[in-house]
């Protein structure tokens, strides 16, 4: 017979579950296109599937800050329609010579920003240890809601 886990341990063990599937579908991206195209993830309350949601593949012509806004209004409309525990906005980040795989990570109760700096040769993309950003793109859980 197994225990059920808290709320808050089985979110964690979601989010952990979550960030690992979000960065091995950005190093396929990497791999595949040598970028990541903006796209979302989100996890249930009352499962732990996982779906996807990647606008750019029919809107191939919006810019990168319009593919971002494309993936966080598809993630606000399932948040009306689907019993959503977190959500994930994933995206590729350059600063100068560096590059990045950024994840912002959304609960009911926070929101966070981690940018995963990785290098990328030839067919090997080491992904480092994540820093923590205090910049967040548009969010999906509104404060207060």
């Amino acid at each position: 017979m197994t225990q059920q886990q808290p709320p808050e341990r089985q979110l964690e063990a979601q989010l952990e579950l979550l960030v690992l599937s979000c960065l091995e579908t950005a190093k396929a991206m990497l791999k595949e296109y040598d970028l990541v195209v903006p796209f979302g993830m989100r996890v249930f309350k009352d499962s732990d599937d996982q779906k996807m949601n990647c606008p750019a593949d029919e809107n191939r012509e919006a810019d990168w800050l319009q593919q971002i806004e494309m993936v966080v209004t598809e993630l606000k409309q399932y948040l009306t329609t689907e019993n959503i525990s977190a959500t994930v906005l994933v995206t590729g980040l350059e600063s100068d010579d560096q590059k990045g795989i950024g994840l912002q990570i959304e609960t009911e109760q926070s929101s966070v920003m981690f940018v995963y700096p990785y290098t990328h040769k030839e067919e090997t993309i080491e992904i480092e240890e994540p820093i923590q950003s205090d910049q967040l793109f548009s969010r999906v859980f509104e404060p207060g809601s």
